[in-house]
């Protein structure tokens, strides 16, 4: 099993200065460190396990827990909001890039779509960048609250902007001459034009902040909690995140009845300012009992995390995956490791990434198996949706049957989340998981590919509901699982990069294959063929990136 992580943790690594901590500094980081492992609320193993869960919630550290959690769900659920209406707009024949009114020839939305997705993991490097300078502006809290009021005020501007574009395409009621119409904003198709890029902005723009921000709710937890709390509470945590995705997406049909899919974007606004209230709280919470994940504040905007302990690094200096101690659980780090972390003296994040991959090699086995298997998530999603449009041909009823979908995902993944995957850690290790998700991914596409003329839609279902509900419970306790027994700059620089960077390139390069396909072969008859021979090479690789990242994880765990 993983071994047990013992120092407490930061907030993200990402925009670290290169100057070196001091001894006092690094005795402030033990000191809290020590508070939080002898507080009374730690208790020993022979605990039941219903008293352990009890005591921590009732205890501060419970609480900032507890805050963080529904921060976490109601951003979530957020998203959930905004994706909906985002997404229709997106494909609407008004303000986006669905057909014309007057032509109705014109190449579906569809074709607008792998584009916009290409374009997320460019802003998603950029976004690393711009969080990071916020980050050592002031502080994770700061950094977090400012990024999600960002995100907040994004969706309420901009479906205060589209109103007014509707409004002014309802003004123009000849449909004859819809296109060639002129209203309050000039001419329709200027209205358009303006409509458009909004939305692929912000589709690109709320695409990649929602890991970002996600990832950074996970860190907190997984900072305040130990190895031990978070086997038991993690995947619970997760389910709570499910659930309110779970009940948001249910509720899209009745909200866009009762305020349409604008009114569906000001909800999502307000989700993400209770979400950063709650966050907020989360921080605060931490920070007056002494636990605070990071010991920066406002007068410490300078002041570099803890090092990781010599004894965690094998003798090349290479550790693979080891805690940041490997003694008594609460025994501080060596004053002799007071020295700055190498990758962190690297200027560019892709210095500091490298640097890391080398230092610690699970976390570039891990970087490798994300891109693999999210190049194979977007291609079974634009699969399904091909798949769709052409079995269910009616807009409105496409929509419903997609919502009802996509609220079986997030209920299935809150059922994984709270039963089965902590009755699995029981039973098994946590990096089993790694070989089980391709195992079952090959199969779901082993049948997609060999019935895809008969099977129509289930096929493609059945295989983008698999890799969908893995990737919101399994993926998810495997990542923090793993993440939580690595050292701050493991856990925080590299959680950054591989979440961000890995995620988004995998779906931008499969992205622009699609995109590139579909100009090729156009409505060519050979074309799902190509994509479902696509899709079995790649849970192939899927598969070999995922047997390497378990051995390193088997190895490491075992020194």
């Amino acid at each position: 099993m993983m071994r047990h992580r013992t120092a407490s943790g930061s907030s993200a690594a990402a925009a670290a200065q290169d100057q070196e901590l001091s001894a006092d500094e690094a005795n402030n980081n033990n000191d809290a460190h020590n508070k939080r492992s002898s507080s009374p609320h730690s208790m020993d193993m022979t605990t039941p396990t219903t008293t352990r869960n009890m005591s921590l919630l009732f205890s501060p550290r419970g609480k900032s827990v507890a805050s963080m959690s529904f921060a976490l769900a109601i951003h979530l659920g957020g998203y959930e909001c905004s994706r909906a209406a985002v997404m229709a707009l997106f494909t609407s024949d008004g303000l986006g890039f669905g057909k014309s009114k007057k032509d109705k020839s014109q190449e579906s939305e569809l074709s607008a779509l792998p584009m916009a997705v290409g374009c997320v993991s460019p802003f998603a490097v950029a976004l690393v960048w711009f969080y990071g300078k916020t980050l050592s502006h002031g502080g994770p809290s700061y950094a977090l609250r400012t990024h999600t009021l960002i995100v907040a005020a994004s969706q309420i501007v901009v479906g205060w902007i589209l109103r007014m574009f509707e409004q002014c395409l309802d003004a123009v009621e000849d449909d004859e001459d819809y296109d060639n119409g002129v209203c309050s904003l000039r001419s329709v198709d200027n209205v358009k034009t303006m409509s458009q890029v909004l939305l692929f902005t912000l589709f690109v723009f709320q695409s990649a902040y929602v890991q970002l921000l996600y990832a950074q709710h996970w860190a907190f937890i997984s900072s305040v909690l130990t190895a031990e709390e978070g086997s038991r509470l993690f995947a619970p945590i997760a389910g709570l995140g499910s659930i309110g995705s779970t009940l948001a997406a249910g509720s899209v049909s009745i909200l866009v009845e009762r305020s349409g899919l604008i009114g569906l974007m000001y909800m999502a606004g307000i989700s993400y300012i209770f979400s950063a209230l709650l966050a907020n709280m989360a921080f605060s919470t931490a920070k007056s009992n002494g636990f605070e994940p990071s010991s920066m504040s406002k007068s410490e905007k300078n002041e570099e995390p803890q090092p990781q302990s010599s004894s965690s690094t094998s003798s090349d200096g290479k550790g693979a995956y080891a805690p940041i101690n490997s003694g008594s659980k609460d025994s501080p780090s060596s004053p002799s490791t007071n020295a700055t972390i190498p990758c962190l003296k690297k200027n560019n994040i892709f210095q500091q990434a490298y640097s890391l991959f080398n230092r610690v090699p699970v976390l570039g086995a891990l970087f490798v198996e994300v891109i693999i298997s999210q190049c194979l998530s977007s291609l079974v999603n634009y699969i399904y949706l091909y798949k769709l449009k052409v079995a269910i041909t009616d807009d409105s009823l496409r929509a419903g049957w997609s919502g009802k979908f996509y609220a079986w995902i997030n209920g299935v993944s809150g059922i994984f989340q709270f039963f089965i995957i902590p009755l699995l850690l029981k039973h098994c290790e946590a990096h089993r998981i790694w070989l089980f998700m391709p195992s079952l991914m090959m199969i779901c596409t082993l049948y997609q590919f060999g019935t895809y003329k008969t099977s129509e839609l289930f096929g493609a279902s059945a295989s983008f509901f698999c890799i969908k509900t893995m990737e919101y419970s399994l993926r998810g306790a495997a990542n923090e699982m793993l993440y939580v027994s690595l050292d701050y700059e493991s856990r925080y620089l590299g959680k950054k990069v591989i979440t961000l960077i890995a995620g988004k390139f995998g779906k931008s390069v499969m992205a622009v294959a699609l995109a590139v396909s579909v100009v090729y072969y156009g409505d060519n008859d050979n074309l799902m063929w190509y994509l479902l021979a696509t899709a079995t090479i790649f849970t192939c690789l899927w598969m070999f990136s995922s047997v390497r990242l378990h051995s390193l994880i088997d190895a490491s765990s075992k020194r």
